[in-house]
């Protein structure tokens, strides 16, 4: 492998060197077979001589074959699966977005507000895909949704679900918003119609966020004695209500 070219895959571990270069990595067979059923276009391909097998044969004119070093030094996961692929980010715009949630089978879409877990993002993004939302809008403070963790944990729904940072002003001139908060309405109380669902981060929740002044205050009830609920957990209970409420209409 080219010197130069292995240093450039190397800095895509950055969050500037992929918004420079526009480019991700995906690693490992689930991840890298999802990504080629995606409308992303694959750039190049890497695999180590014990992984040729998993590389898809539609591909297979983008692979090269490296050594277990040159692919320990390019992966971004600790223990290198030996399959990894590049990738251009998709550019999308607000629009995109708003368009993909209004021709989704909900049209609900959802906010994350400075979610800095890598974990937590992706499960935001893998419960939007499961539910049928149509995407996504991160709030300036939110990890990278493009960053190695964030796309292994979306499981491959990162590939389908149209997700951007935008602006509290964008935001604000959307209709239709709940949040989510200690003080809410109980969630099986909401009058569901379809918008955007704000979701905060367990520590902080939505503290700081420029929340519409039409939106509504929604709380999941607790029985037990648990503290909180993170991110992912919390969208998720909000998207399967959702789901069932608007499953009859």
């Amino acid at each position: 492998m080219d010197k130069s070219i292995l240093n450039t895959i190397r800095a895509l571990r950055r969050k500037t060197e992929r918004s420079e270069q526009k480019r991700f990595v995906v690693e490992g067979v689930k991840g890298i077979g999802e990504l080629v059923e995606s409308s992303i276009a694959v750039e190049r391909m890497y695999y180590v001589s014990t992984m040729e097998y998993a590389v898809p044969y539609s591909h297979r004119h983008l692979a090269e074959q490296i050594s277990e070093k040159e692919m320990g030094r390019i992966s971004q996961m600790n223990t290198a699966p030996g399959l990894l692929a590049v990738a251009p980010i998709p550019q999308y715009t607000p629009e995109i977005v708003v368009q993909a949630v209004k021709e989704s089978p909900l049209e609900y879409g959802l906010v994350g507000y400075r979610l800095n877990d890598p974990g937590n993002l992706g499960t935001l993004i893998r419960t939007t895909d499961w539910f049928g939302f149509g995407g996504i809008f991160i709030t300036e403070g939110t990890v990278d949704p493009w960053n190695s963790k964030t796309v292994q944990a979306s499981m491959g729904s990162i590939f389908r679900v149209p997700i951007l940072e935008v602006s509290f002003d964008f935001l604000n001139q959307l209709s239709g918003h709940y949040h989510l908060e200690m003080q809410g309405k109980p969630y099986h109380e909401i009058q569901w119609e379809k918008g955007w669902i704000w979701v905060g981060s367990e520590s902080r929740g939505l503290e700081g966020a420029r929340v519409p002044s039409t939106s509504e205050a929604v709380h999941i009830p607790r029985i037990g004695e648990a503290e909180s609920l993170n991110a992912g957990v919390a969208a998720a209970i909000i998207c399967s209500e959702v789901a069932r409420v608007n499953s009859g209409k």
